[in-house]
């Protein structure tokens, strides 16, 4: 079997070395170039705390002895959700539209459904959602304009932060709802009794003093759902808003160069033992 031995391997290098520090120049030189006709990306990124969600029930509103017991912090779990809510398609549509991303990606489709499945296939390979050892979301997005990447990211902060708002919101509107529609319904039994009762009929009297009671109740836990529902606390607090990045994200040079670098010592190397006259020991 024809193999090479170390000292063998080791000449036909020593012999080859020209060649290998050319090949390897010549791969970081292409590489350099290659750089130059690749339209470079831009990358802005922002930082996320959670906000407790404990904090939108409303008898913390109403109660002095709680009130100041709660963290504005949310947990992992409140983190959870952020991440979720940001990385739905609903959420991502939005943000497509508002820039325009389709026609950006040079979507070329008929049927709408499919260009928007590619685009926001494209889209997800330039976002980038992670939650850090710190429970912090840090939401980042690279685009071929600096000032749009910024924006992007910018504008899922505030999307994100008023639809978790708005469902808090939305849960407190509908029990408003429903409390309405009992008040509606013991005021209306009230006024029944009121008009066909006699003056000297106890159980009568006795069944109105309940009901004024519950219209009383439920006008209270009307009023204090109204108020939760009008002073939701932030869903998220912004630790570092995103700002115009300053250099270039992609292609990297830093990481390229070093690689073509290396790849182009590897492969000039194979190069020389392929192209060599093994011998037996």
């Amino acid at each position: 079997m024809n193999q090479f031995n170390i000292a063998e391997l080791t000449t036909v290098l020593i012999n080859r070395w020209k060649f290998i520090v050319v090949f390897t120049i010549a791969a970081v030189v292409i590489a350099a170039g290659a750089t130059f006709f690749i339209t470079p990306k831009y990358t802005a990124t922002t930082k996320l705390l959670p906000g407790n969600a404990v904090l939108a029930d409303k008898a913390r509103l109403f109660n002095d002895e709680i009130q100041h017991l709660y963290s504005f912090f949310g947990s992992g779990d409140d983190l959870d959700r952020l991440m979720s809510m940001a990385s739905m398609d609903t959420s991502l549509k939005q943000v497509i539209h508002a820039f325009d991303l389709i026609n950006y990606y040079k979507i070329k489709e008929k049927d709408a459904g499919m260009g928007m499945y590619k685009t926001i296939r494209q889209f997800k390979k330039d976002l980038s959602l992670v939650k850090t050892v710190n429970n912090e979301l840090e939401i980042s997005c690279a685009h071929q304009s600096k000032d749009t990447a910024a924006a992007i990211v910018n504008f899922m902060t505030d999307q994100l932060a008023a639809k978790m708002k708005n469902i808090w919101k939305l849960q407190y509107e509908k029990i408003n709802v429903q409390l309405d529609s009992s008040i509606a319904a013991i005021s209306n039994d009230y006024n029944n009794l009121l008009n066909t009762a006699t003056s000297n009929d106890p159980i009568a009297k006795t069944k109105m003093g309940v009901l004024l009671s519950q219209i009383e109740q439920f006008n209270k836990m009307s009023i204090e759902t109204k108020m939760a529902a009008a002073i939701t606390p932030e869903a998220l607090i912004v630790l570092e808003k995103a700002s115009i990045p300053a250099k270039i994200s992609w292609p990297n040079k830093a990481v390229v160069l070093p690689l073509a670098a290396l790849l182009g010592l590897i492969f000039s190397v194979c190069l020389v033992l392929i192209s060599a006259k093994p011998s037996r020991f």
